[in-house]
């Protein structure tokens, strides 16, 4: 039976177990660590006995896919960048990602996109799997709407997924790893993924990301009821899907005790970057894709909080989330929206007001 071990502190302890560890996980001085362990299902289990031990999960994390299924197959049906553009009031102007680097937390980019022919990209795969850079074509579709909006922006795609929808914990911890171990290495990370339920260790792993000064952007999920890790997770920067009209889609994962979504961006029938020899969503002329799901609101939203970084200056997560919030339309009689859709000048104005009003 394979298993995820979390220990409050480093889990050198479970040598002492009868299991087998495969591999450890460790997230930084004071912070829990976990491991990744198999044993006999016929055993009792040894590893609750441990004093150490917070909890035990299963390895397998069954991930939100795209969502073909809400395609609309009307030719005119399309929401692209110019849309995103509009909807979310995003000027051209002012700041376009410089000094600014995003991890793309996915399947991959194909670098030989052409919407990445200026891009600086640095690949880091955690996975298991050998191969095309995007065997799945969810990554660079994702990539591609935050270099649009944000040019300059240097990218990491940290390779959690190989040619499916769908990977396990212990991959998800390798990259969590990584995230901690280099979180001087870049501003924002992007993770247009989530597990089906919540996982309250994931969440508290997720959290302390951003005790660390880590500007995240997550998608809220796509099963049209609650979401799951880590969009649920303790100040999360979670984003929903709405239409290019502004209407909230049918599919947009709600957990209003957990506060996700926080706002609300397109994410229905976008025009999306595809990856050489990969068939996700609806083709398009060229090398474009129509698709939805959360998973392509939330790199419009990470695309703005890196041009907003570059244009205003360092600023904390907490001060990143309150003023996207604070500038959000409410979509009236409609909670599912979080604070509402994502109005870029509002979020500026919001700032500015804030920095005018600060004493030096």
């Amino acid at each position: 039976m394979d298993k995820i071990v979390f220990y409050n502190d480093q889990p050198e302890a479970l040598t002492e177990t009868e299991c087998t560890v495969h591999e450890t996980y460790s997230f930084g001085e004071g912070l829990c660590s976990a491991a990744y362990v198999e044993y006999d299902a016929e055993e009792e289990d040894p590893l609750h006995a441990d004093d150490h031990v917070i909890n035990v999960e299963d390895n397998q994390l069954a991930t939100v896919r795209y969502q073909p299924a809400f395609v609309t197959d009307a030719p005119s049906a399309v929401a692209t960048l110019e849309d995103v553009r509009r909807l979310h009031s995003v000027p051209r102007a002012g700041g376009a990602g410089e000094r600014q680097t995003v991890v793309i937390m996915d399947s991959g980019i194909d670098t030989a996109h052409p919407v990445f022919d200026e891009a600086s990209i640095t690949q880091v795969d955690v996975t298991d799997s050998t191969g095309d850079e995007d065997a799945l074509g969810h990554g660079t579709a994702v990539a591609g709407q935050v270099i649009r909006l944000a040019p300059e922006t240097e990218l990491v795609s940290l390779r959690i997924f190989g040619d499916k929808g769908q990977t396990t914990m212990n991959v998800v911890l390798r990259a969590y790893e990584w995230l901690h171990k280099n979180v001087e290495e870049y501003d924002v990370v992007n993770m247009s993924w989530g597990s089906q339920r919540q996982s309250e260790q994931l969440d508290r792993i997720h959290t302390q990301l951003i005790d660390k000064g880590v500007r995240d952007v997550v998608a809220a999920g796509n099963s049209g009821e609650e979401g799951g890790s880590p969009a649920t997770a303790k100040r999360a920067f979670s984003v929903g899907a709405c239409t290019k009209r502004g209407a909230m889609t049918e599919f947009s994962s709600y957990n209003p005790q957990d506060d996700n979504p926080d706002v609300t961006a397109i994410g229905k029938d976008n025009r999306l970057a595809q990856a050489s020899g990969t068939v996700m969503g609806k083709q398009l002329e060229g090398r474009w894709v129509k698709a939805s799901g959360t998973s392509f609101a939330a790199p419009e939203v990470a695309g703005m909080v890196a041009k907003h970084l570059s244009s205003q200056g360092n600023q904390t997560p907490e001060s990143i989330l309150t003023a996207f919030e604070s500038g959000a339309r409410n979509i009236e009689c409609q909670p599912r929206d979080g604070e509402g859709i994502v109005d870029y000048r509002a979020v500026v104005k919001t700032r500015e007001v804030d920095s005018a009003s600060t004493p030096m």
